[in-house]
């Protein structure tokens, strides 16, 4: 007998409210399409080795929990005062161009996503970013919202590879695929904004280590806690938890395994590049001024000269 799941991927009609609402969240699936789901997708990897990652995934963040709660760098509350006044002295109309325009993107998205039957789609980890960033344009800076900042810059490789390794075939409607593009394109923009906005110390420095573990904690149950048993039970494959996309480089029954060593790699690694080359860019125009005022005092020293 098939599941409910399995009827929706069929294209059977609902017969019951609990089937409606399958039918609006993944009934719009092709499971012709690779990569999409459907019962094979979710039967890619053997039972065996789903107990083992489990295990594996279980024994690696309670390690790393333990690590990162001794070590973990607080958010100090003169820093939060700072950040505070930063923000009110450089927001203004760029900061609502900048929450409306994420605002309309994620509507678009969620439209999208309703018109064509796959609105589970939307807990995929770039529309998670979105509406955290949609959040912390809202907000003043704090304790708690630092922090959320933190651990979302060290979730932002998941755009850039959504970049660099597109998914664009099951996107049919018009205007589907440019709003992706602009959508993740914001995602990788508007983080550079708010640290604008909530100053330097708004992130960590580039040697503490201690908020990259959080983010990849955070990461870790995202994907393992929550995205994994929708998606086993749905036969939906969100962000490629049950079976790899055609256009990903690493395949075969260890991909998940392999995916878990390079994902801990971009974690620590790209939110501090990211952060730093941020802060880099935003130097810039006072280190040019300086140099634009130094030139010209040893300018006017050497006319002195001249004149004397």
């Amino acid at each position: 007998m098939a599941s409910a799941s399995e009827k929706r991927m069929t294209g059977e009609a609902p017969h019951s409210f609990h089937e409606l609402i399958a039918d609006v969240l993944y009934g719009g699936l092709d499971p012709s399409i690779p990569g999409v789901g459907g019962p094979e997708c979710q039967r890619h990897l053997p039972l065996s080795i789903k107990i083992a990652e489990a295990v594996l995934v279980i024994f690696y963040s309670t390690l790393l929990y333990v690590w990162t709660y001794r070590t973990l760098t607080p958010i100090r509350s003169e820093a939060v005062e700072k950040m505070r006044r930063r923000e009110d002295e450089v927001g203004g109309v760029g900061k609502k161009i900048a929450l409306v325009s994420l605002c309309l993107v994620f509507g678009m998205e969620l439209t999208y996503k309703i018109v064509t039957r796959q609105l589970l789609f939307v807990l995929n980890p770039c529309h998670a970013v979105t509406v955290i960033q949609i959040y912390l344009l809202c907000v003043r800076p704090s304790k708690w919202n630092a922090a959320v900042l933190r651990v979302m810059l060290h979730n932002l490789f998941g755009a850039l590879i959504a970049v660099l390794f597109s998914v664009t075939n099951t996107r049919e409607l018009p205007g589907e695929i440019p709003i992706y593009w602009i959508q993740h394109v914001l995602i990788l923009c508007v983080p550079a904004y708010i640290i604008y906005l909530w100053g330097p110390l708004s992130v960590e420095s580039l040697f503490d280590w201690s908020w990259a573990r959080v983010g990849l904690l955070a990461f870790g149950h995202y994907h393992h806690h929550f995205l994994h048993p929708i998606a086993e039970l749905t036969y939906v494959n969100l962000n490629c938890v049950l079976c790899p996309m055609p256009s990903d480089p690493i395949g075969g029954h260890y991909y998940r395994a392999i995916l878990i060593i390079i994902m801990t790699a971009c974690v620590m690694t790209i939110g501090k590049l990211y952060a730093a080359l941020t802060k880099l860019i935003l130097r810039m125009p006072q280190t040019v001024h300086s140099i634009v005022i130094e030139a010209n005092g040893e300018k006017r020293s050497d006319e002195r000269k001249k004149r004397n």
